[in-house]
């Protein structure tokens, strides 16, 4: 996690977009090459028929303003700001960590016990009081209890 006073990124990699911006910006400014014009003899008959809509030569720059701050705030999106950031628990009196322990948790269960892992040894050198309570109740039909550390 890469901070910048308050505000920190969880994937700062991706800032590394944003001085791609003149690149999208000139991108945006090319204009297609004009046509090729051929001659056609009863093409004549509509020449003097006045134009009903006009295509401006270059994009208006409220517009490519827009669509830049556009990809610049995708772009910041994308690096998942956090706004202010504690490194510690947040707190001095007793932890409890409630753990999602059921079947939908099956596929980060080691990034999740990693991360109760941290709380509680966080926890354990402040010398703060720990209960660690699961949400899934127990196979023996009893009510959901924390349990004390």
């Amino acid at each position: 996690m890469w901070q910048l006073g308050p505000l920190a990124f969880a994937a700062p990699w991706l800032l590394l977009a944003l001085p791609a911006l003149p690149l999208l910006w000139w991108l945006l400014r090319v204009s297609p090459p004009a046509p090729k014009t051929q001659a056609f003899p009863a093409i004549r008959l509509l020449r003097d028929l006045p134009p009903t809509e006009e295509t401006p030569h270059r994009t208006p720059w409220w517009l490519l303003l827009l669509r830049i701050l556009a990809a610049a705030l995708l772009i910041l999106g994308l690096a998942r700001p956090v706004w202010q950031p504690q490194s510690g628990g947040g707190g001095s009196g007793p932890l409890l960590v409630v753990i999602d322990n059921g079947w939908a948790a099956a596929p980060d269960w080691p990034a999740r016990t990693a991360a109760a892992a941290a709380a509680l040894e966080a926890a354990g050198r402040e010398g703060r009081r720990v209960a660690l309570l699961p949400t899934a109740p127990p196979e023996t039909g009893e009510p959901l209890a924390a349990t004390a550390l």
